[in-house]
Order: C-alpha cells, then structure tokens, then sequence
C-alpha cells in the first residue's frame, strides 16, 4: 500500500561554491517514487543546480538545470525513484552566501519491492 509523500527543505547558503540541500533519507523497507521534484534559490541566480539521488560520499546526478534564474522553480522531467536510506539530494553550483535555496518533493512511499 502506497502513502502520498510530501516534503521541503529550505536553507541559507553558507557561502560555498557548491551548496548541498536535502530530504531523507528514506525510511528503511520503504521506497520512495517521486514525481515531482523542484529546486529554487529564492535570493539570487545560480551557475547550475543538478538533483539527484544520494547516500554517503555517492551522488548520483540524475538532471541538470543550467544558468538558474532568483525565484523560479526548476522540475524535474522523470519520476525519480529513492531507494531504502537514500536521500533526495539537489547541488546547487554558484550560490551566493545567504541564498535561500529550497528544495520539494511530491510523490508517494510505499514497502520496498512493491
């Protein structure tokens, strides 16, 4: 049996190159299937900004946004799937300090392998 999902972060940069934001990890037996994902830097632009899924020191990139513009929301194109203590990670590249970078994520967890 499926339950709906829905969660966001938002962080202030701390002045890195790279900023990482986010949600998980995924509860263990579960899986999480989401279908719509979004990044936003509500203060400033950005250089770039890929999502994907994460666990540890292992990023795995799934989708790229180039030249990200104050204030507007980037989806994703795909279904991403999380597996079992993974977390829904979005790097934002060319942050300023202080940017409000948020990331949601819209789906449904249901048990692993179901």
């Amino acid at each position: 049996m499926w339950k709906p999902l829905d969660d966001s972060v938002l962080r202030a940069s701390g002045g890195l190159t790279t900023e990482v934001v986010e949600i998980g990890p995924v509860p263990e037996g579960l899986t999480w299937e989401l279908l719509h994902a979004a990044v936003e830097d509500q203060t400033t632009g950005f250089t770039s900004v890929r999502i994907g899924t994460a666990r540890a020191n292992s990023f795995n990139p799934l989708e790229e946004q180039l030249i990200g513009v104050a204030g507007e929301l980037y989806n994703n194109n795909e279904p991403i799937i999380v597996p079992e203590g993974y977390f829904l990670r979005a790097q934002f590249i060319g942050t300023t300090s202080g940017d409000k970078l948020a990331l949601y994520a819209n789906g449904r967890q249901h048990p692993r392998g179901g």
